[in-house]
Protein backbone atom coordinates (compact mmCIF):
# COMPACT_ATOMS: atom_id res chain seq x y z
CA UNK A 1 0.00 0.00 0.00
CA UNK A 2 1.44 3.73 -0.94
CA UNK A 3 1.17 6.09 1.14
CA UNK A 4 2.89 8.67 3.39
CA UNK A 5 4.51 7.74 7.04
CA UNK A 6 3.63 10.34 9.53
CA UNK A 7 6.47 11.67 11.19
CA UNK A 8 6.84 12.07 15.18
CA UNK A 9 6.97 15.81 14.01
CA UNK A 10 3.85 15.58 12.38
CA UNK A 11 5.52 16.46 9.15
CA UNK A 12 4.29 13.81 7.32
CA UNK A 13 8.28 12.00 6.82
CA UNK A 14 8.79 9.02 4.59
CA UNK A 15 12.19 9.33 4.94
CA UNK A 16 13.76 5.58 4.22
CA UNK A 17 10.41 4.08 3.22
CA UNK A 18 10.20 5.51 -0.20
CA UNK A 19 6.83 6.90 0.11
CA UNK A 20 5.17 3.27 1.20
CA UNK A 21 3.21 3.36 4.18
CA UNK A 22 3.98 0.38 6.65
CA UNK A 23 2.13 1.08 9.91
CA UNK A 24 4.47 2.96 11.50
CA UNK A 25 8.21 3.62 11.75
CA UNK A 26 10.82 1.79 9.53
CA UNK A 27 14.74 1.73 9.65
CA UNK A 28 15.65 -1.09 6.68
CA UNK A 29 19.03 -2.63 7.01
CA UNK A 30 20.95 -0.71 3.74
CA UNK A 31 21.11 -2.80 1.29
CA UNK A 32 24.99 -3.78 1.08
CA UNK A 33 23.99 -5.71 4.67
CA UNK A 34 20.25 -7.00 4.16
CA UNK A 35 20.01 -10.83 3.94
CA UNK A 36 17.46 -13.44 3.73
CA UNK A 37 16.36 -16.96 5.01
CA UNK A 38 14.49 -19.69 4.37
CA UNK A 39 14.01 -21.60 7.84
CA UNK A 40 12.06 -25.62 7.19
CA UNK A 41 10.37 -26.37 10.88
CA UNK A 42 9.13 -30.12 11.86
CA UNK A 43 5.64 -29.81 11.71
CA UNK A 44 5.18 -32.28 14.92
CA UNK A 45 7.88 -31.08 16.97
CA UNK A 46 8.02 -27.38 16.03
CA UNK A 47 11.79 -27.52 16.32
CA UNK A 48 13.76 -26.24 12.83
CA UNK A 49 15.10 -28.98 10.81
CA UNK A 50 17.07 -26.56 8.62
CA UNK A 51 18.12 -23.11 7.11
CA UNK A 52 19.21 -21.96 3.58
CA UNK A 53 21.05 -18.20 4.43
CA UNK A 54 20.73 -16.00 1.35
CA UNK A 55 23.10 -13.39 0.73
CA UNK A 56 19.84 -10.90 -0.11
CA UNK A 57 16.41 -11.28 0.98
CA UNK A 58 14.09 -14.11 -0.65
CA UNK A 59 10.97 -12.38 -1.56
CA UNK A 60 9.70 -14.89 -4.30
CA UNK A 61 7.32 -17.58 -3.37
CA UNK A 62 8.27 -21.08 -1.71
CA UNK A 63 6.64 -24.47 -3.65
CA UNK A 64 7.22 -27.82 -2.30
CA UNK A 65 6.39 -30.76 -4.25
CA UNK A 66 5.15 -34.57 -3.00
CA UNK A 67 9.11 -35.77 -3.96
CA UNK A 68 10.75 -33.97 -1.04
CA UNK A 69 11.42 -30.61 -3.33
CA UNK A 70 11.59 -27.24 -2.52
CA UNK A 71 11.75 -24.39 -5.00
CA UNK A 72 12.52 -20.86 -4.51
CA UNK A 73 14.11 -17.97 -6.07
CA UNK A 74 16.84 -15.08 -5.40
CA UNK A 75 17.12 -11.67 -5.78
CA UNK A 76 20.06 -12.49 -7.21
CA UNK A 77 18.07 -14.20 -10.06
CA UNK A 78 18.78 -17.60 -9.80
CA UNK A 79 16.00 -20.51 -9.01
CA UNK A 80 16.79 -23.07 -6.13
CA UNK A 81 15.63 -26.82 -5.92
CA UNK A 82 16.26 -27.48 -2.42
CA UNK A 83 16.42 -31.22 -0.51
CA UNK A 84 13.27 -30.57 1.80
CA UNK A 85 14.91 -32.71 4.11
CA UNK A 86 18.29 -31.40 4.69
CA UNK A 87 18.02 -27.99 2.91
CA UNK A 88 21.00 -29.13 0.73
CA UNK A 89 20.59 -26.75 -2.24
CA UNK A 90 20.28 -29.64 -5.71
CA UNK A 91 20.02 -27.18 -8.44
CA UNK A 92 21.16 -23.66 -9.21
CA UNK A 93 19.79 -21.94 -12.53
CA UNK A 94 19.72 -18.29 -13.58
CA UNK A 95 16.26 -17.11 -14.81
CA UNK A 96 18.01 -13.08 -16.19
CA UNK A 97 16.56 -11.16 -13.29
CA UNK A 98 15.75 -11.35 -9.99
CA UNK A 99 12.91 -13.61 -8.80
CA UNK A 100 10.25 -12.25 -6.60
CA UNK A 101 7.18 -14.04 -8.26
CA UNK A 102 5.92 -17.96 -7.15
CA UNK A 103 6.69 -21.12 -8.61
CA UNK A 104 4.37 -24.14 -10.09
CA UNK A 105 4.73 -27.42 -10.56
CA UNK A 106 3.47 -29.20 -13.09
CA UNK A 107 2.87 -32.20 -15.15
CA UNK A 108 2.51 -32.11 -18.86
CA UNK A 109 2.75 -34.96 -21.43
CA UNK A 110 4.17 -37.06 -18.61
CA UNK A 111 7.11 -34.88 -17.74
CA UNK A 112 7.64 -33.03 -14.62
CA UNK A 113 7.95 -29.00 -14.87
CA UNK A 114 8.40 -25.83 -12.48
CA UNK A 115 8.03 -22.66 -13.90
CA UNK A 116 8.92 -19.60 -11.90
CA UNK A 117 8.76 -15.62 -12.19
CA UNK A 118 11.45 -13.50 -12.41
CA UNK A 119 12.01 -9.81 -13.64
CA UNK A 120 10.90 -6.92 -11.93
CA UNK A 121 10.14 -7.31 -8.23
CA UNK A 122 8.18 -4.09 -7.71
CA UNK A 123 9.22 -1.51 -4.39
CA UNK A 124 12.21 -3.47 -4.37
CA UNK A 125 13.52 -2.32 -7.49
CA UNK A 126 12.72 0.99 -5.55
CA UNK A 127 14.31 0.71 -2.58
CA UNK A 128 17.68 -1.15 -3.70
CA UNK A 129 17.96 -0.73 -7.53
CA UNK A 130 21.12 -2.08 -7.28
CA UNK A 131 19.01 -5.64 -7.56
CA UNK A 132 18.90 -4.61 -11.33
CA UNK A 133 15.64 -5.79 -13.00
CA UNK A 134 14.77 -7.74 -16.38
CA UNK A 135 11.51 -8.46 -18.48
CA UNK A 136 9.35 -9.99 -16.74
CA UNK A 137 9.57 -13.25 -17.28
CA UNK A 138 7.88 -17.18 -16.93
CA UNK A 139 10.70 -19.40 -17.16
CA UNK A 140 10.08 -23.46 -17.30
CA UNK A 141 12.10 -25.68 -15.90
CA UNK A 142 12.17 -29.63 -16.86
CA UNK A 143 12.43 -31.97 -14.33
CA UNK A 144 14.82 -35.30 -14.63
CA UNK A 145 13.22 -38.54 -13.70
CA UNK A 146 9.62 -39.56 -12.95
Amino acid sequence: MCGVQQGRDGTGSSEGTHAFYFGGETKFDPWSAAQGRLTAFDASTGHEKWRYDAAKPLIAGVTATEGDLIFTGELSGDLLALDARSGKVLLRRALGGPAGGGGVTYSAGGVRNVAVVSGFVGAYNLVAPEIGRGNTTVTVFRLPGN
